[in-house]
């Protein structure tokens, strides 16, 4: 999604019910199996979307990096309760009160298009990160969602949320990563381009 200031994202004057928000690290900005009664624009920041399960598993949905709107599908009604949304770098936007807004906004054509253009972009990154978990081997998968999850610079991801998110099982992930402190450190030593 393009960077835009709030007041460019609607017609209306959206201020009066938004406030400024930050988040640091770590911070849960949306709790799981709540009732939404917010809509989050992140303008800056990266945050990880969760799902838990009724056995306890946790399932990583996606990665976000701002600008980009969180509970929007609750917004839609699409779900009905939040998924959980941590940030994962210090984050910074604007909550958007729903119960004094909601028709407005869902009557705004500028902002329902910004949505729809968000949406689309938020549909192919997901179909591109699902195709790549099929056509590429783990070592590959497995080195972008390093990068893609990584939180200044350190792997803090559980390998059982990391083998989910990849499609394998948690011996592969603990097989690939085992030998990677040594790899990436050799190849410091060397000089070398690192390559997982």
């Amino acid at each position: 999604m393009e960077r835009k200031s709030l007041g460019e994202l609607f017609s209306f004057d959206i201020t009066s019910y938004a406030s400024p928000v930050r988040y640091p690290s770590g911070t849960v900005i949306f709790p799981e199996w709540q009732k939404a009664t917010q809509l989050l624009y992140l303008e800056e920041g990266k945050a990880r979307c969760t799902m838990s399960h009724e056995n306890g598993a946790v399932t990583i949905l996606d990665f976000v990096e701002g600008p980009c709107f969180l509970g929007e599908m609750e917004l839609l009604g699409v779900q009905k309760v939040t998924s959980g949304v941590t940030a994962r770098t210090d984050c910074a936007g604007w909550m958007i009160r729903l119960e004094e807004c909601r028709e407005e906004m869902l009557n705004d054509p500028v902002f329902l298009r910004q949505l729809c253009i968000f949406s689309n972009e938020k549909a192919i990154r997901v179909t591109s990160t699902a195709a790549c978990n099929q056509m590429y081997p783990l070592k590959n998968r497995l080195a972008t969602f390093l990068l893609q999850s990584q939180r200044q610079g350190l792997y803090c991801e559980p390998h059982t949320q990391t083998a989910a998110y990849l499609g394998v099982s948690y011996r592969n992930i603990s097989v690939s990563t085992c030998g990677l402190p040594e790899k990436i450190r050799q190849f410091a030593q060397e000089n070398l381009p690192v390559t997982l």
